[in-house]
């Protein structure tokens, strides 16, 4: 099993995921930078492409949270998601939610800075 290199944090709030054929809602059981895991009952195929939304309540305006992802493991109370894409203030969010929500913010923030330093020096295809 591949090293995590990013925390996950308990965080239990509503979200939305489509896909071309059907909608349907489930509740984050934990969140990293990287992904989530979903309770739902419902079932989708390890690799099927869906775009997740994260309503934060309690703001006003609410804030949505939206990645594109792709279902990545399937488990008994739920499914598992990778993050492909984010935009900017959504990836801002989920900073901040990671981070307040963890016990040693100090290294989420390091787990952040170590990742975007590995994309800034990775090579180039092309």
């Amino acid at each position: 099993m591949a090293t995590r290199k990013f925390s996950r944090v308990n965080f239990h709030v509503a979200a939305i995921i489509k896909t071309a054929g059907r909608q349907f809602q489930g509740e984050v059981d934990n969140l990293s930078m990287t992904g989530m895991l979903l309770d739902t009952d419902e079932r989708l195929a390890e690799g099927e492409q869906v775009a997740i939304t994260i309503v934060l309540t309690g703001t006003e305006p609410e804030i949505s949270v939206d990645f594109g992802g792709t279902v990545s493991r399937l488990c008994e109370d739920g499914m598992g998601f990778t993050f492909d894409t984010i935009d900017l203030d959504s990836y801002m969010h989920l900073k901040n939610i990671i981070s307040y929500n963890s016990d040693d913010a100090e290294t989420v923030m390091e787990e952040i800075s170590h990742s975007i330093d590995e994309k800034l020096t990775a090579p180039t295809e092309g």
